[in-house]
């Protein structure tokens, strides 16, 4: 029986010894993970950037009740408010409900599906960049990679409003010789499909529902016009 207990705290012993080892072994790694994410941190900051240029006065005209976008456009330009990486999570937690919402109240001139489509593209990078920064060991390659990317997308998407605006200000006359210019380089680019197909016979037999036409009465031999009556 006496063997029995001394097995039991030995036993004990050895797991109380290998937990305490298990847990230094945790507190050792976060450590070393928190301070290579802070060196990682730093090159991010350094690359926090969203070069996007201001939209042209006529878009800007255009887009001055769209709360949502004018709310986004601030956030990506401010950078996070401190230098640990919760901060940076914090942000970009914060820039995919930002993005989320730009898809609200759209104006109705620039409501169209290729406006909606680039804005399909920026918030998928954004929720990309979510992803990232809530890895352990951030991946600051990708990340600076996908600032870029948002970058472009941003500026990408204020070309599209200002292609908008600028094709609404073509007069129609002109709209409609465009329109002719572009059926003429569909014509030259496929030639064969416009020209008539004159290699097949041409079918001038009278078809059976179709009345022949009237034939002409012939003239008199006489040369005055007058018929000649045979006498019997």
């Amino acid at each position: 029986m006496k063997y029995f207990k001394i097995l039991f705290f030995v036993g004990m012993a050895l797991c109380v010894l290998s937990c305490g080892n298990d847990e230094e072994q945790r507190i050792a790694e976060t450590k070393r993970a928190k301070k290579q994410n802070d060196s990682i941190i730093k090159v991010i900051s350094d690359n926090w950037r969203f070069d996007v240029p201001a939209p042209t006065q006529k878009v800007a005209e255009r887009i001055t009740s769209w709360n949502e976008w004018a709310q986004f456009n601030t956030e990506l330009r401010q950078k996070p408010a401190g230098t640990a990486k919760n901060a940076y999570l914090q942000k970009t937690k914060t820039l995919v409900k930002r993005a989320d919402l730009l898809k609200n109240n759209i104006p109705m001139f620039f409501n169209k599906p290729q406006v909606r489509s680039r804005m399909g593209v920026l918030i998928t990078k954004i929720k990309s960049l979510y992803t990232y920064m809530s890895i352990e060991t951030i991946p600051a390659k990708k990340v600076i990679a996908i600032i870029g990317e948002i970058t472009h997308e941003m500026d990408a998407l204020q070309n599209q409003l200002d292609e908008i605006v600028r094709i609404s200000e073509i007069p129609k006359e002109q709209g409609e010789e465009e329109m002719l210019r572009a059926l003429d380089t569909t014509r030259m680019a496929n030639p064969d499909a416009m020209m008539p197909k004159l290699d097949q016979p041409q079918d001038n037999e009278p078809k059976p529902w179709q009345k022949p036409a009237p034939t002409q009465p012939q003239a008199s031999p006489a040369g005055n016009g007058t018929s000649i009556k045979q006498k019997n």
